[in-house]
């Protein structure tokens, strides 16, 4: 059995889709049977897989080649012939000859539901061409229910193929240092690509009512790249009564991410829609307790191992940010329940539901 996968965001991306490629690679490597070929951009060369091959953009002066994504990666598909192709970005496979079944991975609908959060012409080509990939694809793989019932309702054709599998948490996360809660230090954390779908103003404003009406001193800190429609962000930043307390650390190694998370009075995940949302497992790995929103599938990640709040309230965020320093036996609490939910999500587990699913189903 031969599948190749189309691993452009490991070399294209730094965020979440960039880290899911790589972990399910190193999933099905690792865990079946599989030949599993991935199809590279060839920009970075610090991260290697058993079986690369490298395809080079013919217009490397565009981010995303149009010559490359329709012509010479179909083209390099075909010469490896296999049994199946994975699409983990959304945009694609195309150009492929019948008999190779595809299968597309949507983590989110956003440049559908919400086209406003995105760059205008990512949203305008998801809206023309998911359609299609839609039709064409043999199995559409989503990360969460609430995904899925997203998918169903815009792409009614997906629900006799489309099907759940929770991803796993980056394995580098999970390490014995990790299951002990040590002193937590008094500062918020919060990660993430800074753009609007983060709500990151509203943070913004729940920290200044947090700190104008609690005795303690606390930081915020929030880390991830600087992403789009970021203009409102940085004006409210700029004259922020707490500025001072206030660190942008952009991307940050995972060392350094992993100590973050693990000494954090809490871990504040205030976005308005998620169609999984990494941090929140990975900040429950680490043993942070977890304010999170309550709205799509963080819900669903959460159980009841976190704190939820309206992400449209910044009143209810800050009463939950008091409501979590005030108690150190209430973050004990979350940090002990945030361990036991994250059983749930294993690159193992996603492996054994991929061939249980997608290449061995029980009614295909």
């Amino acid at each position: 059995m031969r599948i190749v996968i189309i691993a452009d965001s490991v070399d294209l991306q730094d965020a979440g889709i960039h880290f899911y490629t790589r972990n399910m690679i190193e999933a099905l490597q690792t865990y079946t049977n599989y030949e599993v070929i991935c199809i590279r951009h060839g920009r970075r060369h610090d991260i290697q897989f058993e079986n690369d091959v490298r395809v080079k953009p013919l217009l490397p002066f565009i981010n995303k080649d149009p010559l490359r994504i329709f012509w010479s990666v179909p083209r390099a598909i075909r010469k490896l012939k296999p049994d199946y192709v994975i699409e983990p970005a959304h945009f694609g496979p195309f150009n492929l000859p019948g008999h190779i079944k595809r299968i597309t991975i949507i983590h989110d609908l956003t440049p559908i539901k919400f086209p406003q959060w995105h760059k205008l012409l990512s949203a305008k080509l998801q809206k023309l061409f998911l359609p299609s990939l839609m039709r064409h694809a043999y199995k559409v793989i989503v990360n969460s229910e609430n995904t899925l019932t997203d998918l169903h309702h815009f792409y009614p054709v997906t629900k006799q193929k489309a099907v759940c599998i929770y991803p796993g948490v980056n394995p580098f996360f999970f390490s014995s240092e990790t299951k002990t809660t040590a002193q937590k230090q008094s500062y918020f954390l919060s990660t993430g690509t800074i753009e609007p779908r983060k709500n990151l103003q509203k943070l913004l404003t729940a920290y200044t009512m947090f700190r104008r009406s609690h005795t303690k001193y606390y930081k915020l800190i929030i880390v991830g790249g600087k992403g789009w429609k970021t203009e409102d962000f940085f004006v409210q930043l700029k004259s922020h009564p707490f500025r001072d307390d206030i660190e942008l650390r952009g991307y940050v190694a995972d060392t350094e991410l992993k100590e973050l998370y693990a000494n954090a009075t809490a871990f504040v995940y205030p976005s308005l829609y998620e169609g999984f949302g990494f941090p929140v497992v990975e900040a429950m790995v680490c043993g942070a307790p977890c304010i999170v929103s309550r709205i799509s599938s963080l819900p669903e990640l959460g159980g009841d191992a976190v704190i939820y709040f309206n992400p449209y309230s910044a009143g209810e965020l800050s009463e939950k940010m008091k409501l979590v320093a005030s108690s150190p036996d209430l973050q004990k609490e979350l940090t002990n329940k945030g361990f036991e939910q994250v059983r749930k999500f294993s690159w193992s587990k996603f492996a054994a539901r991929f061939d249980g699913e997608i290449i061995h189903p029980s009614n295909p």
